[in-house]
């Protein structure tokens, strides 16, 4: 009888002394990290894999190339060319240029117009014209989207007008490069464009050889 006695006693001491976890512990405890590229408890991938998985569809561009420029050509269409009323800077230009520079002439700009801005670039040039109704930026560019078979895309002489609220655009290619003319509207008054396809071509048509190596 003393035998079970004390064997109920030692079972009563050793349950005091395991002592029950914390209530406010259990509760803050963290679960184990998941491992990389795991899913989520819910069941949503990782944002490092998402974002890394975007980059991987993202659909590269073609390559840029420098196109070959017939400097030849546009040295003669230069000397045959007459311009009557060459556009204010001109003579001013100071540096060399790496594609034909192409210019309006016969424009009428405002008497408080400033004069033309030439701005020469690694890949070209542009030029800035304040009209009454609009802004015209006149760009020159070498750079050309590279073939399949790594070669430059084959030029257009086509003229590519496209126009959206405020601003027309006119893409074209001369002498092996490519020229893109901006027009930026003045006022955006009306529901069209400022500017017409015919306008922009007759703009376009206005260009001449200004400058070439």
């Amino acid at each position: 009888m003393r035998s079970i006695v004390l064997a109920c006693v030692c079972a009563l001491a050793l349950a005091g002394c395991l002592e029950e976890p914390d209530d406010q512990t259990a509760a803050t405890a963290e679960p184990p990290a998941a491992a990389p590229g795991t899913a989520t408890a819910d069941g949503a991938p990782p944002v490092e894999t998402a974002q890394l998985a975007q980059v991987a569809q993202a659909p590269a561009g073609p390559p840029a190339v420098e196109s070959t420029i017939d400097w030849e050509a546009a040295r003669a269409a230069r000397a045959a060319g007459r311009v009557t009323d060459a556009p204010v800077g001109v003579e001013r230009v100071g540096f060399g240029t790496v594609v034909p520079m192409l210019l309006p002439s016969g424009i009428v700009q405002p008497q408080n117009a400033p004069p033309p801005t030439i701005v020469a670039t690694d890949d070209g040039y542009f030029a800035t014209y304040q009209m009454a109704r609009w802004d015209a930026i006149v760009n020159g560019s070498k750079q050309a989207f590279a073939t399949a078979a790594g070669t430059p895309a084959q030029p257009s002489d086509e003229m590519k007008f496209t126009s959206s609220d405020g601003s027309a655009q006119l893409a074209f290619s001369r002498f092996g490069a490519d020229y893109l003319i901006e027009f930026e509207c003045r006022e955006l008054d009306g529901s069209e464009s400022c500017i017409t396809a015919d306008e922009a071509r007759e703009f376009a048509d206005s260009l001449f050889v200004a400058a070439t190596q």
